[in-house]
């Protein structure tokens, strides 16, 4: 929980809406998806959308939440959301459970800034781990944030050759943009 966010709930709201920012939800829908009691949900959506955060509308009697992409620090919010709570601050928080892991980054539409709502999160992995044990905690990250993300990983001898193949996959992806989660390239 950043200091910005305030509570644990208003993290897991902001969390879930920057990961997933086309979705318009309902209290009871949002409860099921982020374990929450829907009365408290409801208190926090509503401060929310009087701070200008989030928006409303009816459709028939349900009331429908979205974030507001018109609020004046939306892109600002994002960045910080993202880095603690949010895609970012969670696949970090993940490598780092792991010491055999030398380098870890995002590259893709993500770290590009032009992912949709449905976007997957591409994912490249360095060193020696627990390939089934990474993969089993990253699924249920996947089913926190609602959505997917694939890894590709390798040695750190792999990843060496196949990134100084020119035209390779990994030449390619490294000379794009990326993000940094563990370690770096000069390592």
């Amino acid at each position: 929980m950043t200091p910005f966010t305030g509570s644990k709930l208003r993290s897991k709201l902001l969390s879930y809406f920057f990961t997933n920012p086309e979705k318009f939800c309902y209290v009871r829908q949002l409860g099921i998806i982020l374990n929450a009691d829907p009365g408290n949900l409801s208190r926090e959506l509503c401060k929310l959308e009087r701070e200008g955060i989030f928006i409303s509308s009816t459709k028939g009697s349900i009331k429908l939440y979205s974030l507001d992409k018109k609020y004046p620090l939306f892109n600002d919010l994002k960045n910080i959301v993202f880095k603690t709570e949010g895609i970012e601050g969670s696949l970090r928080q993940l490598v780092s459970e792991y010491a055999g892991i030398e380098l870890a980054f995002i590259y893709g539409s993500y770290a590009k800034g032009k992912e949709k709502g449905n976007s997957d999160i591409d994912i490249v992995v360095v060193g020696s781990f627990p390939r089934d044990e990474f993969t089993r905690k990253l699924r249920m990250l996947e089913s926190r944030l609602n959505r997917e993300a694939n890894f590709s990983s390798y040695t750190k001898t792999e990843f060496v050759k196949e990134s100084q193949i020119k035209g390779g996959f990994l030449n390619i992806v490294i000379k794009g943009k990326v993000i940094l989660l563990k370690g770096n390239f000069n390592d």
